[in-house]
């Protein structure tokens, strides 16, 4: 069946995960990372998970699923395997208007989460249409290798330049000549002074990091997801 790809806002949104194994995991810290109150409910938990739990933001309940977990939710994640459980889960949350993903069951699924790589502010999701995690995570690999941490600092830098020549007609032209010229491959190199006399050449007005508010280095480590 084909999906309609979307990033969502869950900051402050109650998002739930069920169950507590591996696969829960970065579920769990990716609905955290993106500003979810997050609550977990799962008899036991795998390290990585009760780590991210001890790190805060995600609030454990130490039980089963019961009818009524997924009240006022925006979203779950549930990684379990009785069908019994999955079916009552999947009622709730049609009842409640809950967007549903059951790990490794698409046909319970309102949704897929993508294969992510994160550069900071950038984000991309490879789907598949939950046919094969396998292949998105194939091509998740091949473009991290392609697509490195300094594209979250062209992120971070053009939108900077976006504020600064809002009212320009020539903002199109500038930001685009910014985006296909070298500017990726000095922040790659950290080349601040290189950065600068671009800034100052496209942009114009004396622009350079600093005036743009942005850290030296014009890198930012990117995000595990």
């Amino acid at each position: 069946m084909p999906t309609h790809p979307v990033f969502l806002r869950l900051s402050g949104r109650r998002c739930v995960v069920l169950g507590g194994d591996a696969a829960a995991a970065p579920k769990a810290r990716a609905c955290r990372d993106a500003g979810a109150a997050v609550t977990l409910i799962a008899e036991d938990v795998v390290p990585d998970l009760a780590a991210a739990v001890a790190a805060g933001g995600i609030t454990h309940v130490q039980r089963a699923y019961r009818t009524g977990d997924l009240a006022a939710a925006f979203l779950c994640y549930a990684s379990l395997a009785d069908p019994a459980v999955i079916e009552a889960v999947r009622a709730e949350a049609t009842r409640e208007g809950v967007l549903l993903n059951v790990i490794d069951r698409p046909e319970a699924c309102d949704f897929f989460a993508g294969a992510v790589v994160a550069r900071d502010s950038l984000q991309i999701a490879v789907g598949t249409d939950g046919r094969s995690p396998a292949a998105a995570a194939h091509v998740r690999r091949r473009i991290e290798a392609a697509i490195g941490p300094e594209y979250g600092a062209l992120v971070a830098v053009l939108g900077a330049v976006r504020r600064v020549v809002a009212g320009r007609s020539d903002r199109h032209d500038v930001l685009r000549t910014l985006t296909d010229g070298p500017l990726p491959a000095l922040l790659r190199d950290r080349d601040v002074a290189g950065v600068d006399r671009l800034l100052g050449d496209v942009v114009g007005d004396g622009c350079s990091l600093a005036r743009l508010g942005i850290a030296p280095a014009g890198t930012t480590p990117d995000r595990e997801r």
